[in-house]
């Protein structure tokens, strides 16, 4: 199926929403105990992006209350996203509210999860050998 948008949009749109879900990780990371709680964890954001973002039901036919749920979900406007630029052949400039919204969910789950693991290292919760990925992203974020 052919693109009717711009190509560089979709993949301006797919990076943020790529980062959006990786700081939504990272923070699930900086939560979790172990593997277990990190996927019980990840379900909980999972199911709801999938049923109450447009994804599967028309978000306009929702009660509010999903409605609202759905409004702080990243794939929400991602989805919608990408139906005005593959389907419609929107640009940017149309839907830049979405791309505000996504760059914005990212950066703010990002610093949330910079701020979690700072805290998590001052009280001395990281273990080196079990958390090799949270040593990992305090080198990544300027750490020693």
């Amino acid at each position: 199926m052919p693109i009717a948008g711009d190509f560089q949009a979709l993949l301006v749109a797919t990076l943020l929403y790529v980062f959006a879900l990786l700081s939504l990780g990272l923070l699930i990371s900086t939560w979790a105990q172990n593997q277990i709680q990190a996927l019980q964890m990840c379900v909980i954001f999972i199911l709801p992006s999938v049923f109450f973002s447009g994804f599967i039901f028309p978000r306009e036919t929702m009660p509010w209350i999903f409605y609202a749920l759905g409004a702080v979900l990243p794939a929400t406007y991602y989805i919608e996203l990408q139906r005005a630029i593959v389907l419609r052949g929107a640009s940017l400039g149309d839907f830049w509210v979405n791309i505000v919204i996504l760059a914005g969910m990212g950066l703010a789950v990002f610093s949330l999860c910079a701020l979690q693991f700072k805290r998590k290292i001052a009280l001395g919760f990281v273990q080196s050998d079990n958390n090799v990925f949270l040593a990992t992203f305090s080198l990544l974020c300027g750490g020693r």
